[in-house]
């Protein structure tokens, strides 16, 4: 049942890939369907995730999965520095950023959900906050020669660190809204699955295979990314004995393709858009591969 919904959602990434091949769709429709998926879709998302079904007794867990989470970028931010130190400036800021930020909003989000339900999208949801922290501070750095000043106001006025607050504040309450505001929260979160797979799909379709170079930096990349890391999560989680709804999700999320992210902030801070465009395709595609692998685990 897991790996059908999985292909599911692949099947969505080849329509978006179809539609961008046959021109259905152009590069001005996707960035504005992709800032309406970041500023929207997503937040909605997070909110929904947040299900007052789910008993408040499991607050610790979030807690226990915020800590996986920081604790799981961390390490990853300490092997980056130390990692890809022969190759090339522009390279290694691509590979750095790839390794800590996976796709764990657009792809992860959904994935979760087909593999725990809603209590594994609320996880997941929970992961993103030191995804989305990191983003603007560290994320933003890499690219940086030099700091800027007020980079904390990216970094609490993001819109998914609101969506989360607005949901932990409503999954709190002693009451309930309405019935229609939460038909209309569930039916704007509905939409961030089929979007976000689209628009993967359909930037994928702007990689030209011919073009693709530096196969020693992408072999790098696909290893650690898809293998090297979720396997080192995998590992604490045997040797320590660690079972659970936050450790298994973490794991999951951990097993994500390079973020959709690393192509946006590569090209907004004149990084090697290119070549980070490189690294999200082959991942994506070679994600097809080891996610259900390490779902199964999870399951």
């Amino acid at each position: 049942m897991v790996l059908e919904k999985i292909a599911s959602i692949f099947v969505i990434m080849a329509i978006g890939f179809i539609a961008k091949k046959v021109k259905a769709v152009d590069g001005s429709f996707l960035r504005g369907l992709s800032a309406f998926m970041m500023n929207i879709a997503l937040p909605f998302a997070f909110i929904a995730s947040l299900d007052r079904s789910i008993p408040r007794s499991v607050l610790p867990e979030l807690g226990i999965m915020a800590l996986w989470s920081f604790g799981i970028h961390a390490v990853e931010i300490g092997f980056a520095a130390l990692a890809y130190r022969s190759f090339p400036t522009n390279q290694r800021k691509v590979l750095s950023f790839a390794t800590v930020f996976t796709n764990c909003a657009f792809m992860g989000l959904p994935i979760a959900q087909s593999v725990g339900g809603a209590r594994g999208l609320m996880f997941a949801s929970i992961y993103n906050v030191a995804y989305t922290v990191l983003l603007y501070t560290y994320g933003i750095s890499l690219f940086q020669s030099k700091a800027e000043p007020g980079r904390w106001k990216e970094v609490v006025f993001n819109p998914g660190i609101i969506a989360i607050v607005i949901g932990l504040v409503l999954w709190l309450l002693p009451f309930s809204l309405p019935g229609f505001l939460l038909d209309s929260i569930g039916l704007m979160a509905k939409l961030q699955t089929p979007l976000a797979m689209f628009i993967v799909g359909a930037n994928i379709a702007n990689i030209k295979l011919d073009r693709i170079s530096s196969w020693k930096a992408l072999l790098s990349i696909v290893v650690v990314r898809l293998l090297a890391m979720p396997l080192a999560v995998y590992a604490l989680m045997a040797a320590t004995g660690l079972r659970g709804m936050a450790p298994g999700i973490a794991l999951l999320l951990t097993a994500m393709p390079a973020g959709a992210q690393t192509v946006v902030i590569a090209e907004k801070m004149d990084g090697d858009s290119t070549f980070a465009s490189e690294v999200v395709f082959v991942t994506t595609v070679l994600s097809i591969v080891s996610i259900p692998l390490f779902a199964g685990l999870v399951a």
